[in-house]
Parts: structure tokens; sequence; C-alpha cells
């Protein structure tokens, strides 16, 4: 049976940062197409929530030239349509959306409008019941793949998970202390798991997150406000520190500490994003005996082999994706959404466009 051609103009719902530190404004906007090589056209059904887009709106990188811009770059939908030189990819394929570069062409950056203005995107966005994205930010996924879930490959896991395999490469036995238990937090515990590290260590300021943690397979959890992480840390791994620690989240104080709970020699990575302007302390006599510090790179992360190693992994119980989402909302509560992620509301928050 022949497909029916897509149609332009397409105009769909977005959510739109028109202010730094205000909130997202849901509205319509329009694509009058075509598409340019190495397009893509999207059904976007679920998207995640990131810390990334609180930095965007909170303007902690710096002015933002872009505004009014879309957001979200971890998403989950349906092929629709393609543009010329699209060839990983075809009309009815499942995609995981990610902002980590795949195979593909990198394609330019989609054109929107509304009332003949332009609302400005990159190369991904997933806040939007439909998206033109790269070809090169997109990985096919088997059709059986349960959607609402398989949004969270695109960054989530596949960071979290990663940072882990990829780039600490932690081996059995390794001490691992993972500051910060949301959605990431929550993906290195389970990375931890599978390379069957010891101990796991849970470290958060919200009991519930930590609860969460502990069933993801934290062996030990760190209550911030009732422990000092730096002490607690070091008695649960013989008084020397963990091997590798994990920095989820953005805090620079909280970022000192889990510095400080790291092993000499050891070494510290940095998923999370701090404000461009920010500063911490640490001691250059631990740098000077090995202690490394790090930034992930999205975990390190290879779209096509690690998205669908991830989704094996979970057929085979292996790793849990169902439970990581603690709250589904729709794109007009997105709002509100990003409000419980900066409260540390525990799991990740997905927009549900389905």
């Amino acid at each position: 049976m022949e497909r029916k051609k897509m149609q332009y103009p397409l105009t769909f719902k977005a959510a739109i940062l028109r202010e730094i530190n205000k909130p997202l404004s849901v509205e319509s906007v329009s694509f009058n197409g075509p598409l340019q090589p190495g397009q893509v056209m999207v059904r976007v059904f679920y998207s995640g929530i990131c810390g990334k887009q609180i930095e965007e709106i909170s303007g902690a990188s710096g002015p933002d030239k872009f505004l009014p811009h879309m957001l979200g770059h971890e998403g989950s939908g349906i092929v629709l349509d393609i543009g010329p030189g699209v060839s990983k990819v075809a009309v009815g394929d499942k995609v995981v959306l990610h902002w980590v570069k795949s195979g593909g062409i990198d394609a330019p950056t989609p054109i929107y409008f509304q009332e003949g203005k332009r609302i400005n995107a990159g190369w991904v966005t997933t806040f939007n019941e439909y998206a033109v994205v790269a070809e090169n930010r997109m990985t096919k996924v088997p059709g059986d793949t349960n959607l609402s879930v398989a949004c969270l490959l695109g960054c989530a896991v596949t960071t979290g998970i990663g940072v882990i395999i990829n780039e600490a490469r932690v081996k059995p036995g390794d001490s691992v202390a993972i500051f910060g238990c949301g959605g990431v937090g929550l993906n290195a515990i389970q990375g931890a798991v599978l390379v069957n590290a010891f101990p796991i260590i849970a470290v958060d300021k919200n009991p519930e997150a930590l609860k969460l943690a502990k069933d993801f397979g934290a062996t030990h959890c760190v209550l911030v406000k009732d422990q000092d992480p730096v002490i607690s840390v070091k008695a649960l791994t013989d008084g020397v520190g963990a091997e590798f620690v994990i920095i989820t989240n953005s805090d620079i104080k909280g970022a000192e500490m889990a510095v400080e709970a790291g092993r000499i020699p050891g070494t510290v990575f940095f998923t999370g994003v701090p404000a461009k302007d920010s500063f911490f302390s640490i001691r250059p006599f631990a740098i000077h005996c090995q202690r490394s510090l790090l930034g992930s790179y999205g975990g390190g992360t290879v779209p096509e082999r690690d998205i669908i190693r991830y989704l094996m992994l979970a057929q085979q119980k292996k790793i849990r994706l169902v439970e990581l989402v603690s709250q589904r909302i729709k794109l007009e509560e997105v709002n509100e959404g990003i409000r419980c992620l900066t409260k540390g509301v525990p799991g990740r928050c997905v927009i549900d466009m389905s």
C-alpha cells in the first residue's frame, strides 16, 4: 500500500522559551517545508525533561542569542517524512531522539514560524508534537519498542550507564559514589550494578530519591541532611574514599564535597551542567597525587550501539526503564514538570504527547 505523502505546511503545539527565567509558553508553530537534505520529520510521542533544559531556562550558560526557541533533547516517536539523502531511517520507523551525534547527515537546523516570525530550534527538539530532526540525532529502534520509556534512552539512560561503562570503565569490585539520584544518577547506579561494583553509594538530600536509589541497586545510601557525605563515603570505603565519584547535579557546594569523597588516586566525573561562570575550590595537591577530574560527554555514548544494547538489557531485565518514570504530564503541563525537576522529585518526568 502506497503511503500518503506528507503535506506542508504543518502546524502543531510546542513549548517555547521566550524569556530567561520565565515559564515556557505552549503555542502553535508551523513548519512550511520542504525538508532539507538530511532532515527528518518525526511525530514526537514522548519526551523526558532534563537538567539541560533547566540550564537553558535559567540562562546559566550565559546570554541566549537564539530567543525565542524550542527545547528538549531526549524523545521518541515515529518517522513521518524524510528529506533528500536520508538513508538510516524510513517512513514508519520508530526512533529515539538524542543530542549526541550519531551516523547520518548533520542537517541544517529547522526553520519554524509563528505569524511570519521565526521560532528557532536546534538539530533536535522534543518539547513539541512534531519535530524536524537531523538524521544524525536519531536512532532507529525495533518495532515492538515501548516508546513511552524509550525516550529516556536519548539522554538519561545513555549518560548514566555510559559514564560508568564507557568513560569510567568501572570494574567488578570498584567502589562508586553517585552524588544526585535523579534520572542520570539512577542510571549510573544501574550501570554500577551491571559491572558488579561494590560498594555502590548513593548520596542525595531527598530521602525519597534514596529509597528509589536503593531499589535500583545502591548498596548504601547517604542522606545529606543527616550525614556528612565525605565522612560517610570514606567510612564505607575503608577510610580512603570511592575510587569513582559521579556528580550528576550542578550544585557547586555539593560538587566540592563529592570531590573530597573520592579516593586519591581516583577519578571524579561531572555529568551535570554547572553555571558557566561558577567556580569551586579543590586541593591542588590531590591533583598532584593523581586525583582526576573529568567531564562526561553524554556518557561517551555511541547511539546506534548503546541504545540498542540497553533496550536488549531491558528486555532481559538486566536494567529497568519503566520504573525510572515517576511522573507523566501533558505538554500543557510542561512548567509543572520543570518545577518538579528543580525540586528534586525522584525519577524522570515524561511529557506524553501521544
